[in-house]
């Protein structure tokens, strides 16, 4: 190779050299940016990234290990992304399933945004108010059935006696009427006999027995046919006499259902566990609240919550988890007075109105937490203490229930973001 042909190699050698560092800078900057982005999406992996960044930063001569812990890092991400994937399904499983029953919007509302949030603690607690809720209504509806089909049952089987009677009694009509039409063919001959007789006989005494006979032939008649009609007659009155009592008995049958239909809509809105009104029940009453209100004057929300309550179904059984439930549920309706209002909502949450400006309901509420917090609720052998956080709200009469709600409820998740054991109100 001549000089020049050596030359020319060297220089196109060192252009290439020049493009590739270029093109290895552009690609660190790419990554480093890239790291950043994956550092912020996800915060797990950021010492990872970190060391990743100074190794890439620094050019390290153990391309191996660089490959390994890149490798590592794409496999966290990739598995990150499908948890998150993952759950993000879940819950958009549960919020088409469930679209559609009016009864649950609120719920799946609040789910979406707990979703969008990524709160975990509140998705928590609101698919748990979900199928509490849906629990109850699939429970009262399926009640309410068994005892709709029985009753129904029951109005069906009286129907088909009806009927029978019915026919019955068409039936006796058809014989009746075919008894007539013979007693009256019978008559008809008895009397043409003696009209036969009268002209033949000269005879008085002959006549007289021939008359005789056939006023005999008529009476035998008349009263067979009598008492066809008079065993005929008991008969329908025994059948209708029965028919009254079975009428009388499925009166009374339908009453009972009423009564127990009454005492299953009562029980639908009364939580069987605390004795308290259930979610239904609040949420009537939160509807009926802006009409109330223009007599009432002010009025306030809070939405109470048992602090770390799963820790203690979780720790000491549900057994004691339901002593702690009752025990606040006791305090709680203590705490108020006519018209106010406490109901379960649901779990370990309580719902509370309060016929009072906001600053005076949290002086009152207060109080009633202070109660909560000199509670103690034996678990076997352990003093479990326990303690409630609640969010205030004043009522807003123009407002929907829904945005009166999710205001005191936003309010009750500050209290417990800010260390529990505490009420924060949601003007704040």
């Amino acid at each position: 190779m001549s000089d020049s042909d050596l030359r020319r190699t060297i220089i196109e050698l060192e252009r290439l050299l020049d493009r590739e560092r270029a093109l290895q800078d552009t690609i660190r900057r790419v990554a480093l940016r890239s790291l950043a982005v994956v550092s912020a999406k996800v915060p797990a992996l950021e010492g990872a990234v970190r060391d990743l960044t100074r190794a890439i930063e620094s050019d390290p001569g153990d391309t191996a290990w660089l490959d390994r812990l890149s490798g590592q890092l794409a496999d966290a991400v990739r598995s990150s992304d499908h948890r998150q994937d993952l759950a993000e399904g879940i819950l958009e499983v549960v919020r088409r399933g469930l679209h559609g029953f009016e009864f649950l919007d609120s719920e799946v509302d609040a789910l979406t945004r707990a979703a969008d949030r990524r709160d975990k603690a509140e998705i928590e607690r609101t698919l748990n108010r979900l199928f509490t809720v849906l629990h109850d209504k699939c429970q009262k509806a399926m009640t309410e059935r068994e005892e709709l089909t029985e009753v129904v049952g029951e109005i069906w089987h009286r129907l088909e006696d009806v009927d029978t009677a019915l026919s019955e009694d068409e039936a006796r009509g058809e014989r009746a009427r075919e008894s007539v039409s013979e007693l009256h063919a019978g008559i008809s001959g008895d009397v043409a006999h003696i009209k036969g007789r009268v002209v033949d006989v000269d005879d008085l005494a002959t006549l007289r027995t021939e008359v005789s006979r056939g006023l005999d032939r008529m009476v035998e008649r008349v009263t067979a046919f009598r008492d066809e009609q008079e065993t005929e007659l008991l008969a329908a009155l025994e059948r209708n006499r029965a028919l009254r009592s079975k009428g009388r008995s499925l009166e009374g049958q339908v009453q009972a259902l009423r009564t127990r239909l009454e005492q299953a809509r009562a029980e639908a809105t009364r939580d069987s566990l605390t004795g308290l009104p259930n979610r239904t029940a609040f949420e009537q009453r939160l509807a009926q609240l802006p009409a109330e209100l223009k007599k009432a004057g002010a009025a306030s929300l809070l939405v109470w919550d048992i602090d770390h309550f799963k820790t203690i179904n979780d720790e000491y059984g549900h057994s004691a988890g339901d002593k702690v439930l009752r025990a606040v549920a006791e305090i709680l309706a203590e705490g108020v007075r006519a018209p106010d209002f406490v109901a379960r909502y649901g779990g370990e949450e309580f719902v509370m109105i309060l016929y009072r400006e906001p600053a005076a309901a949290h002086t009152q509420a207060d109080t009633i937490r202070e109660a909560v917090d000199r509670l103690i609720v034996r678990a076997g052998n352990t003093r479990l203490k326990v303690t409630i956080s609640a969010g205030l709200a004043g009522i807003n009469p123009a407002a929907t229930p829904e945005a009166i709600f999710d205001a005191a409820d936003h309010a009750l998740l500050q209290a417990k973001k800010r260390g529990r054991d505490r009420i924060e109100r949601a003007n704040d």
